[in-house]
Formats: structure tokens, sequence, C-alpha cells
């Protein structure tokens, strides 16, 4: 530490670690609803019963079909994951009004919202791993943060990019990532660049230039105190949702 060797670390206030335990809290919910479905489905598919005929979201009609198509030994185990995610479903209702309720956020939240590809979720989740914004003097240092731009592999005075960086913030570039997918589909400018970039280096790679596209976006918007100003100097419509997306009916 007298020498400066050791680097300085981030601090999060209290309220602003709450909130990330509570996002954080909701995606490992997520996860491991993704994980029920996905043993859901393979129950299914052994019987050759196509879950997504009738689809997630309402977890009654899904039983009663389930119930007719299976045997009965089969359909015990599928009842019993049904109700493992509808508990997990409950879960993460609860948590996502927790997370509504840290009312010392909702400025930065309302700001973000309008990017493309970002919604409540993607905004509250941003926010909470950000902290403090300062903590960045350049965009290029908060994209490397955000894992969205490739590792390095330098020896022998050659300098090689490596793939698979985990140097950063994980849940970040998750946040990014998806926000990327729902721009590219649901707005054409960014559609278009996706796509530009997709037939030069892939879909992975694209998906990942438009997520830091976006977060240089984010760090200019809330380092800078400025409005959004549109993508690559383009204006794209305004999202104006204003709900958490629950893809699941627990109690329908």
């Amino acid at each position: 530490m007298r020498v400066g060797l050791i680097p300085e670390a981030h601090q999060c206030r209290r309220d602003q670690r709450d909130l990330r335990e509570l996002t954080r809290g909701r995606l490992r919910m997520i996860e491991r609803r993704s994980s029920l479905q996905s043993s859901l489905w393979h129950v299914a598919a052994k019987y050759n019963v196509i879950v997504q005929d009738v689809g997630w979201r309402y977890l009654d009609r899904l039983g009663d079909f389930l119930q007719q198509q299976l045997p009965e030994v089969a359909w015990m185990e599928a009842q019993l994951l049904l109700d493992q995610i509808r508990l997990t479903q409950n879960h993460i209702i609860a948590l996502e009004k927790a997370i509504e309720q840290q009312t010392g956020f909702h400025e930065n939240v309302e700001r973000l919202k309008v990017l493309p590809g970002f919604g409540l979720v993607c905004a509250w989740s941003v926010v909470a791993e950000i902290g403090d914004i300062a903590r960045f003097p350049s965009d290029k240092q908060f994209v490397s943060y955000c894992r969205l731009v490739p590792g390095s592999k330098d020896s022998g005075g050659k300098h090689r990019h490596r793939s698979k960086n985990k140097d950063g913030n994980r849940y970040l570039r998750i946040a990014f990532n998806q926000a990327a997918v729902v721009a590219y589909r649901d707005y054409p400018v960014v559609k278009e660049h996706f796509k530009k970039v997709k037939r030069r280096s892939g879909k992975h790679v694209a998906r990942t230039v438009v997520g830091k596209e976006l977060a240089r976006i984010v760090w200019q918007m809330l380092s800078k105190g400025e409005e959004y100003k549109g993508y690559k100097g383009r204006m794209t419509q305004i999202t104006t949702q204003n709900y958490w997306p629950q893809p699941i009916s627990p109690g329908a």
C-alpha cells in the first residue's frame, strides 16, 4: 500500500448494495426457473409431447395439457416441477416489488428506459451494478468493466485477443446482451447496424458490438447528465414499457 501497488477498490453505498442484492437475487431466481422449465421440457420430450404447443405463460393450462398427454408416473414428476415453477415465479414477483420500492434510484432508471432494448428490468439491473458512474473516467473503461471487449493474450511482443473474457462485471454483460437482443429485434436502426457487423464478423460478435454501443450511450447519459440522443447518431422509437415482463402467470 505504501508504494501504491494495490489498486483502489470501489465500495458501494449501503442502499446501492441492497439494490444490487435484490437485482442479482432476481436473476438467480430466473436462472433457477429456466432450469426447472428445462427439466419439465425433458420429461415431456421423452413421450414426444411438445411443451411449446401450449407455452409457459399459463401454467394451469399447461398442467391440464400435460396431464392428458403423459403417463401417470411422468405426470407426477411434471406436476412437482410445475409447483416449483409457480413457487419460483412468486418469489420473482416478490423481489420485483422490493426492487420498485428502492425510490432513491428512480431518476436514473426512468432516463435509461428510453434506450433501445431497455425495459424496467434492464434499467434497474444496470443502475444497481454501476454504483457511481464517476469511477469510470471514460466510456472505454466502462465498456471494459461490462465485459463487452475481448481480453488480451500478450506474449513475446505479440498481441492477441482472448475470447470468453471474464474480467469485469458478469451481471452488466448479461444485462447489455439481453438489451442488445431486444434492440436489434425491435428497432430498425439497431437491426441495420447489427446486420452490417454480422455479415463481417458473425452473430455473436454483432450482438456484443450492439451491447457495447448501448453501454457507451449509458455512460454518456449518466456521466454527463445528457438525455438520449439516438443510436449511432440516428433517433429510435422510444419505448414506454412501465411494467415488469412476466412470462408466467402463476395463478392462471
